[in-house]
């Protein structure tokens, strides 16, 4: 794993820089590469940190975090859109403060649309988390963790004809705000599951997409591509569909009595014991399922948290 920091300080010493690279050290086991930059490096991932005298930015988040020496905060924002949707939208991440600099993917409007064993899970959660820091999608709770993490790949095909309504040639028909209305109502019924997501949960998603189709339209797309354009400009490449069938209920979990407390109240989220129940009785719809997992994975955020501000309060 390469690990990459560039900072500009105001106030530039050579034990404050010395200070932030023994903390990232200290935390991923290996030296990253530190360079002084008065420009936004060129690299893809990019996290971007900014400070009351200056800015840091890396490749993996929480390497920004320590070596700016900043304790590591939930991202109210960011997990309210996780909560709603599945995934962090616009530049949300994890972290308080911490921001995803968006990449270089566009949609122009001449654009055209083309059609095991029971692991235990909190355990499972938190790897993915110190892998990944915070980016991977919950899907991923039953896969293995691997060695690296690495984001996203170059989209040579975005939204395909499967997230396009079946109406769509009659949509596309429609007046522009009655189409931007439609288009947004669907995505808004594909990405927020029914059951779970809190009303400001789900008012943020619709927001964001609102905007973001928007945008489409500045730009100068009017029919449904502005679909493609949505799923190329949100993050949503970070992983797959936010929610995927069923394949494992979660209280098939070994560990099902340590995960049923951590689900009693969770950013973003409202009562889930129906939702537990179901489980349990294997009786789980996939959106059901997939809210489960999306709030595992924000109440075992907090640990993986904790984890990274030890290596702060040990300095």
């Amino acid at each position: 794993m390469e690990l990459l920091v560039a900072y500009t300080f105001a106030h530039d010493s050579a034990a404050r820089v010395a200070a932030g690279r023994a903390r990232v050290e200290e935390y991923y086991g290996i030296r990253p590469e530190v360079t002084l930059s008065e420009a936004r490096p060129d690299v893809s991932p990019l996290f971007e940190l900014e400070l009351p005298d200056g800015c840091v930015w890396s490749n993996r988040p929480v390497a920004a975090l320590l070596f700016a020496g900043v304790p590591a905060v939930a991202s109210s924002r960011g997990w309210t859109f996780a909560a709603g949707c599945g995934w962090f939208m616009d530049d949300s991440t994890p972290y308080d403060g911490v921001r995803a600099v968006p990449g270089s993917t566009r949609i122009v409007a001449d654009g055209h649309r083309q059609e095991v064993a029971n692991p235990r899970l909190i355990e499972q959660a938190l790897s993915w988390h110190r892998y990944a820091e915070g980016l991977a999608s919950s899907n991923r709770l039953f896969e293995t963790p691997p060695d690296g993490f690495t984001t996203s790949e170059p989209i040579a095909e975005v939204a395909h004809g499967y997230f396009y309504p079946r109406d769509v040639e009659q949509l596309e028909a429609l007046p522009l705000p009655e189409k931007l209305r439609a288009f947004s109502n669907h995505l808004q019924t594909r990405l927020i599951p029914a059951a779970g997501p809190t009303q400001a949960a789900r008012t943020a998603v619709a927001e964001q997409i609102d905007r973001v189709l928007e945008a489409a339209v500045d730009d100068g797309i009017e029919d449904a591509t502005m679909l493609d354009y949505f799923y190329a400009v949100e993050p949503l490449r970070r992983g797959a569909a936010p929610f995927d069938p069923v394949r494992r209920n979660l209280a098939s979990a070994a560990d099902r009595d340590l995960i049923e407390p951590l689900l009693t109240d969770v950013e973003g989220f409202g009562d889930l014991s129906t939702l537990w129940a179901a489980s349990i009785a294997g009786a789980s719809s996939a959106g059901g399922e997939a809210t489960l997992r999306q709030a595992l994975w924000r109440a075992t955020f907090d640990q993986h948290l904790a984890e990274i501000n030890k290596v702060e309060a040990n300095k």
